[in-house]
């Protein structure tokens, strides 16, 4: 099955010169924010990016907000986890644009965003629209997650909103979405006036189980998504932030195929212009290791094919 991205990686040897081709739509993004970092190559080691093969980064558009373009929040994700492999693509002259890209199920796949925003996801984590566009009930999940976003409004209480900066909208206002952890509850943090004061980021890897071929292969799946945008956005700060960063790799110093791992952001910078950013990162609680099996990824599968538009 072929699916849209916004950025595809096809390298012999993952982080050298290879092929990078990304969409028109976030080439100018990229272009314009996308920096070398040191440390992101040593995050993307720890998480299993770099395995010299083809990784297919998408955002799918569905946010409410945003069903015709990339959320800029989500673009901010993008950049932080792809934007090593922009440069170098670049400097080598081995960079294509093009308008659209068409992935394939059978690559590894790094999902930028929430179910609330990108779509693939919600198939993976068996979300599905409750009444509302902008409003998502956890159905059949294919697979049974420790952690979990809770994005229905029938979940959230009556005035419970997050109000925060989005480049080129003005101040948005939000359900305040949450996740749903080992017995309690995640609910990002806001003032009397309902403005976000910290949020979380989700970080999942598991098989790659969209496909026969890509679990035989050894493919995954990574998702990096918010309770809110704002904690997309924060991805970067794992990349960048040296404390993180040695905790990222001492967690996963095992190289889990599957697992995990629940941030917290804060120190919110509020602008009106370029939208609302995190300037602080802590890992909440230590990477929890999913179990890897053959059974599990199967059962998960056909799950998954009965939720497959």
């Amino acid at each position: 099955m072929d699916i849209s991205a916004v950025l595809t990686i096809a390298s012999e040897v993952a982080g050298a010169s290879g092929l990078v081709t990304v969409s028109s739509s976030a080439s100018k993004w990229m272009k314009r924010t996308a920096r070398l970092r040191q440390q992101a190559d040593v995050a993307k080691e720890a998480l299993g990016l770099h395995q010299g093969r083809m990784v297919a980064y998408r955002h799918d558009s569905r946010h409410v907000l945003y069903n015709e373009s990339l959320h800029p929040d989500n673009l901010h994700g993008l950049v932080a986890a792809s934007g090593n492999d922009y440069i170098r693509a670049q400097q080598a002259g081995r960079l294509r644009i093009e308008d659209e890209i068409r992935a394939h199920v059978t690559h590894d796949l790094v999902l930028i965003g929430s179910p609330t925003a990108e779509g693939l996801s919600r198939v993976l984590f068996g979300y599905e629209p409750d009444g509302e566009a902008d409003s998502l009930a956890l159905g059949d999940a294919p697979v049974d997650l420790p952690y979990r976003w809770v994005l229905s409004k029938n979940q959230v209480a009556e005035g419970a909103i997050a109000r925060r900066f989005v480049a080129g909208r003005g101040m948005v206002e939000r359900p305040n979405w949450r996740i749903q952890g080992p017995g309690r509850s995640f609910v990002p943090r806001v003032d009397e006036d309902g403005v976000l004061l910290e949020d979380y980021l989700l970080v999942t890897k598991l098989r790659n189980y969209l496909s026969p071929v890509a679990l035989d292969d050894g493919r995954a799946v990574i998702s990096f998504g918010g309770t809110h945008g704002t904690g997309t956005r924060a991805l970067g700060l794992i990349f960048q932030d040296k404390d993180v960063l040695r905790e990222l790799v001492d967690q996963l110093r095992s190289r889990p195929a599957a697992f995990q791992m629940l941030f917290r952001v804060g120190d919110i910078a509020h602008d009106p212009r370029t939208g609302s950013r995190a300037r602080t990162i802590e890992l909440v609680e230590n990477a929890i290791v999913l179990p890897d099996n053959d059974q599990v990824w199967r059962t998960a599968a056909q799950a998954l094919e009965r939720n497959l538009p």
